[in-house]
């Protein structure tokens, strides 16, 4: 179906509009491109998205991390593009009191449907589900020796925050919480290996897994069973109450336990907590898995030194996915690699096609962000590199964004501060000269599991989740000029005790790769800044080099000098 069909449906239906999403029924999680349907109808590709289509056009609801990318790949006749905007407020601004809308509500949260409602009262809601038909995949063990903890102690762990709420069951919708709980993985997306099933966990008879096209090992130890199952089994567990994470579970599940009359208590997802506080074996899995990726890294960017000639970058794509899966216990890239030259770094998340495939040219930046999913850890690196000689305004900047990094990468900050006032200790570094970027600070990271992993995160919005020891996360400041060049400097690190402050926390660096000294105007670095990057590097030589060629080590030597 396109927009132009859509729009006719509409008008036959006397609908006001349909909302669609880019989810599928695992609401928050990668999807395979031919289930976009945001992609298919507007050609717009970025992560976040929400599409409105009216009988007479339709808006693509998007935030600044991609507003130069949606103006590329939307046509703007059939599409307008709007940013930063509430949904709910444009839509009490466009409609009269009354106002119907169609949706499907297996690809729109509890939490989305509530607040529409309460911000419109007039609203009528219609639903349509869309048939997803999930491709066929494999499901297989993620081995205790990599995940650190048996599912009979994580369902110990989950149960018992259950009965904290007085609950005696949950349905688990999210494929990284099933994945966490279960100590399984599959290969049914590209570069992030959840299983993509949904869980009823009881406290009287355990997990019972709900899911499609996937083959389970002969030993999986839970029943599994068709989702066309799901809408059974929770009658038939009407007499619990069940825990509802209303922000990750789609409202097509509250209109089953209402069918049904189930008891339900609003509660986040009892996995998501549990499963950001890495234990031990994962924390050595991730330190490890960052010493390979590293090791990759290095190896790219010693290689690139030297043959940058006559390459694009779909090259640069290939040829730092070769290195990486060279590595032991390399499973995937964790997602599709960035690699933007000149204008096209500056699209914040631009990923090469053959249609936007730029050649590598001279006296500009290339900025790389990618990463890798090893069986004991998942890794995420942007390093911004100057190809020939930069231009002062790119060294300067470069800088800025190195200033900040550093700002937060060396933070101390009392237990229980939200990931909001460290966004701001990195931000207001930009701000002192001025600058700013449209994304956040950092994001989750899970362990073999996905890249951008919650509840924890570090944004201007992040208020819910303060950051706790072991949790894992990003620090990624950047500043990208339309039309010229971008840059980013990312870096994933372990929230961990500071030994010298009591109740005091600080930040442990997990990535290991050289920043582009050519990049740096020492003069614009403080002492302390210097010393900073100076033992960064060391760092990094000491641990890389053992895994290096005399040519590799060599070349990393010289890039990890002092300053």
């Amino acid at each position: 179906m396109n927009l132009t069909e859509i729009r006719q449906h509409l008008t036959e239906k006397k609908y006001d509009a349909r909302l669609i999403t880019r989810n599928n029924l695992f609401l928050g999680q990668d999807t395979l491109e031919r289930e976009n349907l945001i992609l298919a109808l507007t050609g717009f590709s970025g992560s976040a998205g929400t599409l409105i289509v009216t009988g007479k056009k339709s808006f693509l609801f998007t935030d600044g991390r991609y507003e130069i990318q949606a103006a590329r790949q939307v046509n703007p006749e059939e599409t307008e593009v709007i940013c930063d905007a509430s949904l709910t407020d444009w839509l009490q601004e466009h409609f009269s009191a009354k106002i119907k809308l169609e949706y499907d509500p297996w690809c729109v949260s509890i939490r989305e449907v509530l607040q529409m409602k309460h911000r419109l009262p007039g609203l009528r809601l219609y639903p349509k589900t869309e048939t997803c038909v999930l491709e066929p995949a494999s499901v297989f063990a993620h081995e205790l020796q990599y995940c650190g903890t048996d599912t009979k102690e994580k369902c110990a762990l989950v149960l018992e925050r259950l009965r904290q709420k007085n609950c005696r069951a949950c349905l688990l919708t999210a494929a990284d919480s099933v994945s966490w709980l279960t100590n399984l993985r599959s290969d049914a997306l590209p570069d992030t290996p959840v299983v993509r099933a949904m869980a009823l966990l009881r406290d009287d008879t355990g997990i019972t897994l709900f899911a499609d096209e996937l083959s389970f090992p002969k030993d999986c130890p839970y029943p599994v069973l068709p989702l066309a199952k799901m809408e059974k089994e929770l009658a038939a567990a009407k007499d619990l109450t069940f825990a509802v994470d209303e922000q990750r579970t789609p409202d097509a599940v509250r209109r089953i336990f209402e069918k049904h009359a189930v008891k339900t208590v609003c509660a986040d997802d009892p996995c998501q907590l549990l499963k950001a506080r890495k234990n031990k074996t994962e924390i050595n899995g991730m330190i490890n898995a960052h010493l390979r990726d590293g090791t990759a890294v290095c190896k790219f960017l010693c290689w690139l030194e030297h043959n940058n000639e006559d390459l694009s970058e779909l090259d640069i794509v290939e040829k730092l996915h070769e290195f990486r899966k060279q590595q032991p216990l390399y499973y995937s890239d964790s997602f599709p690699t960035i690699a933007g030259v000149g204008a096209n770094a500056a699209v914040i998340h631009y990923q090469p096609t053959e249609e936007t495939n730029a050649p590598l040219a001279k006296n500009t930046l290339l900025l790389i962000d990618s990463g890798g999913q090893y069986f004991n850890g998942t890794t995420d690196i942007t390093r911004t590199v100057a190809l020939g000689t930069p231009a002062k305004e790119m060294k300067e900047k470069f800088t800025i964004v190195l200033k900040a990094h550093i700002a937060l990468a060396s933070a101390r900050f009392p237990k229980n501060v939200p990931g909001a006032v460290l966004d701001a200790v990195c931000r207001s570094v930009m701000w002192r000269f001025g600058l700013d970027y449209k994304h956040g600070t950092g994001h989750g990271v899970g362990c073999f599991l996905n890249v951008h992993e919650g509840p924890q995160n570090l944004s201007p919005r992040s208020f819910s989740c303060p950051l706790e020891e072991n949790m894992v996360v990003s620090v990624e400041p950047g500043w990208y000029r339309e039309n010229a060049f971008g840059i980013r400097i990312e870096n994933l690190v372990r929230v961990i005790a500071d030994d010298q402050l009591p109740d005091m926390l600080k930040f442990s660096i997990l990535t290991l790769a050289p920043l582009d000294k050519r990049l740096i105007d020492k003069y614009l670095l403080t002492g302390e800044e210097i010393e900073w990057v100076d033992n960064y590097h060391r760092e990094v030589f000491r641990k890389i080099s053992p895994g290096l060629t005399e040519e590799e080590k060599s070349w990393l030597e010289e890039a990890c000098s002092s300053l």
